[in-house]
């Protein structure tokens, strides 16, 4: 088993915070605000120089709508599990066109990397 240095445990999920944080289209201030914290203690934490607790974590996650898996896949070693567990619950939101628009890239993939 690898060992996950702390500097990159941080880094990783400061950059997943950030990313959820831009796509939702909110500041930084924005977010210290509605999570109740400093917008130096959140920006210590998309720039990875802090953690913060499981409830700051928490309440981060609420806010910008994503899991905690969402924020440490990168750093597990059952991501492939969770990203088979993500694709399925978003395929079942696609309607029928989609799904088998889908199923064709995944047939097409398959077969070029066969080749």
């Amino acid at each position: 088993m690898t060992v996950i240095k702390k500097e990159d445990i941080l880094k990783v999920i400061g950059n997943k915070i950030q990313e959820a944080r831009i796509r939702k289209g909110f500041t930084q201030e924005y977010v210290a605000e509605q999570i109740d914290k400093s917008a130096d203690t959140f920006r210590g934490i998309e720039n990875g120089r802090s953690i913060g607790s499981v409830g700051t974590l928490l309440n981060i996650c609420n806010l910008l709508d994503i899991t905690m898996d969402d924020i440490f896949c990168d750093l597990l070693f059952k991501k492939e599990v969770i990203l088979d567990r993500k694709l399925y619950e978003d395929f079942q939101k696609l309607n029928l066109d989609e799904k088998e628009l889908v199923e064709d890239m995944i047939k097409h993939m398959i077969a070029k990397k066969n080749k």
